[in-house]
């Protein structure tokens, strides 16, 4: 006989006939399975019609199978065994004895979450650690093929091969010391009259959303200094002219630390958007998705994301 074509075979029905091949009855099965003796019959006359077979004729008061029935009864466990582990959740991650390392990567200005969410990992993670990579023009492809858990990134979360949640939007600003003269005349003229810090390199000169909307309105800017990362900037400002335009949340940690002022950019931008996310193929692991929702927690903690 050819085997039953998946496509007709009904997984509730194997189950009754499991029980059915156990107890050679049908009251005793149905008494095991929580149903009345009429619709074990039912099931069993279907389970007749699907395999093409009888499985389990009557010999008195008893039933017993078939040589097919014989040869399901010592597959059908194993099988249904296999299948309830198959559905059966991931094993789920345990935080209080498990000493994996996350891999977390983001733009430097993230340097205040670090310690926020140590803190919230060792009350409840003690032996978990933290791998921290700056940002990359192959981060984001890294986190989607699963080599990075989390990604903190500017932009939305509708991206490829990524899913997440939007920690925030923040306003374009200019940074200097706090006695820097272009803040008591503040104008677009004044803007461009000083000197400017550029977080970057040299090649992404002129590229950025301020340089790109001051040529628009026809207004040049001299950058004074380029480095290559946010942490540079504070001490560079509170000790020079230089001016240093980007989203406020790029000095959030160190801008009150170091004395320095901000005021509004002189011309609109939109607000920068910044995201958390985690591979849409391998992040739904126990783990990464543990780890996603106590980097979010900590950035809510630090206000930077919203309940």
């Amino acid at each position: 006989m050819e085997d039953v074509p998946l496509a007709n075979a009904d997984l509730n029905l194997l189950v009754v006939l499991e029980v059915l091949l156990q107890e050679r009855g049908v009251a005793r099965s149905a008494q095991r399975l929580n149903l009345t003796p009429s619709a074990v019959s039912h099931a069993l006359n279907r389970l007749r019609s699907m395999f093409g077979n009888e499985l389990l004729v009557r010999d008195g008061k008893r039933m017993i199978p078939t040589s097919r029935g014989l040869e399901l009864a010592e597959t059908l466990p194993v099988m249904l065994q296999h299948l309830s582990t198959l559905l059966d959740d991931p094993m789920p991650f345990e935080p209080a004895t498990s000493t994996r390392t996350f891999r977390l990567t983001a733009p430097d200005f993230i340097s205040p979450l670090i310690p926020q969410l140590l803190r919230d990992l060792g009350k409840e993670a003690p032996e978990v650690s933290i791998e921290l990579s700056a940002s990359s023009s192959g981060a984001v492809q890294k986190t989607i093929d699963g080599q990075y858990d989390v990604i903190i990134a500017p932009g939305g979360t509708q991206k490829d091969g990524l899913r997440g949640q939007t920690l925030g939007k923040w306003p374009w600003v200019v940074y200097g010391r706090k006695d820097h003269p272009a803040f008591s005349d503040w104008s677009m003229q004044t803007w461009a009259a000083f000197p400017h810090l550029q977080i970057g390199n040299s090649t992404s000169l002129g590229q950025g959303p301020v340089d790109k909307k001051a040529t628009q309105l026809g207004i040049d800017r001299k950058i004074g200094a380029v480095v290559p990362h946010s942490l540079y900037a504070a001490p560079i400002l509170t000790q020079s002219d230089l001016l240093l335009s980007v989203p406020e949340i790029t000095l959030n940690g160190s801008a009150d630390a170091y004395g320095l002022k901000h005021s509004e950019l002189p011309f609109d931008l939109p607000l920068m958007e910044v995201s958390l996310l985690r591979s849409a193929t391998v992040g739904d692991q126990p783990g990464v998705k543990w780890f996603f929702e106590r980097v979010a927690d900590a950035c809510r903690k630090l206000g930077w994301k919203e309940d």
